[in-house]
């Protein structure tokens, strides 16, 4: 008895686990954003981030990031995802981190962005960008 109780348990816990994010579909968010911030289109940005990661400070204050990333880095050149990790904590929302090598005129970076699942599909719960060392 004390067996099927345990594998019932078991069962639960497995069940209840949440599917991994789709990395396609992550993919094509962070590299939609990439794309509109590479050619200033500013128009829709704060669609891409989550409502929490919105919250956080105004869309002006983003765009003015993105802005003197774009002017200090240049245009990109291209772009190439070299990592990306499946996150899992309990009682926190699922995400994926994806690691971007970004080639600009100026320099190369590695960018990093976690998506989750939030209103409307897949948003950007953070960014960083960090120059690549040689």
């Amino acid at each position: 008895m004390k067996q099927i109780l345990a594998i019932l348990l078991t069962l639960t816990f497995v069940s209840c686990a949440e599917k991994p994010l789709d990395l396609a579909s992550a993919q094509k968010v962070v590299e939609a954003l990439i794309d509109k911030a590479d050619k200033g289109d500013w128009e829709g940005i704060e669609d891409f981030y989550t409502a929490e990661f919105n919250a956080s400070e105004t869309v002006d204050v983003k765009v003015q990031k993105l802005i003197r990333l774009r002017d200090t880095l240049g245009p990109i050149k291209s772009k190439e995802l070299i990592s990306s990790t499946d996150v899992a904590e309990f009682g926190k929302p699922q995400q994926l981190v994806l690691k971007y090598r970004v080639a600009h005129a100026s320099a190369t970076t590695i960018e990093t962005y976690t998506v989750q699942q939030d209103e409307g599909g897949y948003k950007i719960a953070s960014q960083s960008v960090e120059t690549e060392s040689k």
